[in-house]
């Protein structure tokens, strides 16, 4: 009984604490069910927990939190090569971003919302299909995403600080630079991913930019 219960010890150990490579089949099924997990974390997170309670605390103390907690997750995906710790850092991640959800998304209408999820999974399967047709064209934009997203995001600072609101414009730049890195991180997950660590990091870069453009579509469809 001992040697079977220290059997099963190792195997686990060995599964979640220890990176190992996986088939590309795999791979992909992990970053399906990784997205799933996170969207679903956020769906209970939005729709269970207690929108007073949120609602009560001052906006800037949850951006905040949000920026703290958000950035902790994204650290302890990366900082260690072990499935185990990338999930816990995903989880970390995805609870951050739906208490965050969970006050954003009191501003708009149920009609909006199914309206932009509907339009996030369908540009996101199209980016997908593209990238996997195209995958080389993608991986070239990486740095030019990069120079882009940084200017834009102080632009758009600037311009809520100054104006108090952002611009449309803007809105969709970052919706345009969010379907760009769609399309590159999972063009880069197709050509150097191939460990179970790997495939949750990919997930978690994906999920934070179908979440941003999620919340851009959003953004300028309640402004139709």
């Amino acid at each position: 009984m001992e040697n079977s219960q220290a059997g099963l010890s190792h195997y686990l150990s060995g599964l979640f604490l220890k990176d190992r490579s996986v088939s590309k089949r795999v791979f992909n099924l992990v970053i399906g069910l990784v997205l799933i997990w996170g969207f679903t974390t956020n769906y209970l997170t939005v729709v269970y927990f207690p929108t007073e309670w949120i609602s009560s605390i001052n906006p800037w103390v949850i951006l905040i939190g949000f920026l703290v907690f958000s950035t902790l997750g994204f650290l302890i995906m990366f900082r260690y090569e072990a499935p185990l710790y990338s999930f816990l850092g995903y989880n970390i991640l995805t609870l951050s971003v739906g208490l965050l959800l969970n006050l954003a998304l009191q501003e708009f209408s149920y009609s909006e919302i199914l309206t932009a999820i509907q339009y996030t999974a369908t540009i996101t399967l199209l980016m997908i299909i593209t990238a996997t047709l195209m995958p080389d064209l993608f991986l070239h934009f990486g740095k030019v995403l990069a120079v882009v997203t940084g200017w834009i995001l102080v632009m758009e600072l600037s311009w809520l600080v100054i104006f108090g609101h952002s611009h449309d414009a803007i809105h969709w730049i970052v919706a345009a630079c969010m379907c760009g890195y769609i399309g590159y991180f999972w063009a880069a997950a197709c050509k150097y991913g191939d460990t179970l660590d790997q495939a949750i990091d990919f997930g978690g870069m994906l999920y934070m930019e179908i979440i941003n453009l999620f919340l851009r579509i959003l953004e300028l469809i309640s402004k139709k």
